[in-house]
C-alpha cells in the first residue's frame, strides 16, 4: 500500500477506552476466580475449582479483547487518511480525501449503541473501529475497503465503504477531514455542509441505532 502518496503525516489519532468497561472486562475474570474459591472452601468440592481456571481464561481474553479494540488508529496525512488496527486487523485502509463523500461526515455520540446483542453478547463488528463502551465517533463514507489504495480515485461505497472510529477528538478528526476535503477541490460549503449537524446522538441499539449513520446500509442518499 503506497501511503507516501498521501503526503507526510500530519496527526495521528487512537480509538479512545471507555473506564469503565475497561474495568469491568478487567474484573469479571477475577470475580469468577474469587467465587470459585469461596464455593469451595464452602462446600469442598473440587470441581468447583475449574472456575478458578475458567476465570483465569476469561480473563486472557478480556485482556486480548480491549487490546485489539484500544489498537485501532486513523493517521491523518496531507493528502488523505489511513484507517487500520496495530493488533489483528489486517491491511490499513488508506484513502485520499477525494474519495470521501463530503454529505456523510458525522459525529455521534452514544457510539457503542450500535453493537448489537448476540448469543447473550454485545458485538462488535471488525470493520468498525471502536472499544467497548465508547461514546463519541466520528463516522463517513470512503470507497469500498476490498479495493487497493492507487492514484486513481475510487468512488465512495455504502456498506462496504463506512467508516467509524470512535474517539474523543472526533470533532477534531471530522475537522481535518473537510479541511482535506477543501484541499482536494471540495467547494466549502459541500465540504462543510454536514457541520451543520454537530454531535448526534445515537438513539436506540443495534440494527435501529445503525441505521442512523450515513452509509451503514446500502440505500442511503445524501
Amino acid at each position: 500500500m503506497h501511503h507516501h502518496l498521501l503526503g507526510p503525516l500530519a496527526r495521528s489519532y487512537r480509538t479512545s477506552a471507555s473506564a469503565l468497561a475497561v474495568l469491568w472486562y478487567l474484573s469479571i475474570g477475577p470475580l469468577l476466580i474469587a467465587l470459585s474459591v469461596v464455593l469451595h472452601l464452602c462446600f469442598d468440592h473440587s470441581w468447583i475449582l475449574a472456575g478458578v481456571l475458567g476465570g483465569a481464561l476469561l480473563s486472557l481474553v478480556s485482556v486480548l479483547f480491549l487490546a485489539w479494540s484500544t489498537s485501532a488508529h486513523l493517521d491523518v496525512h496531507r493528502e488523505g487518511i489511513v484507517v487500520g488496527r496495530r493488533l489483528l486487523g489486517g491491511e490499513p485502509r488508506a484513502m485520499w480525501f477525494t474519495e470521501i463523500h463530503p454529505a456523510s461526515i458525522r459525529v455521534f455520540s452514544s457510539i457503542d449503541s450500535i453493537r448489537p446483542l448476540r448469543g447473550g453478547q454485545r458485538m462488535i463488528s471488525p470493520h468498525w473501529h471502536i472499544s467497548a463502551g465508547a461514546d463519541l465517533a466520528v463516522t463517513f463514507l470512503g470507497p469500498d475497503r476490498r479495493t487497493i489504495h492507487s492514484l486513481g480515485l475510487r468512488s465512495p461505497r455504502p456498506v462496504q465503504g463506512i467508516v467509524i472510529f470512535g474517539s474523543r477528538d472526533a470533532m477534531e478528526i471530522a475537522a481535518a477531514l473537510r479541511s482535506g476535503l477543501e484541499r482536494g477541490g471540495c467547494p466549502p460549503h459541500l465540504a462543510r455542509w454536514s457541520e451543520q449537524f454537530g454531535v448526534q446522538e445515537i438513539r436506540g441499539t443495534g440494527l435501529h441505532a445503525q441505521d442512523q449513520i450515513p452509509g451503514v446500509w446500502a440505500d442511503w442518499r445524501p
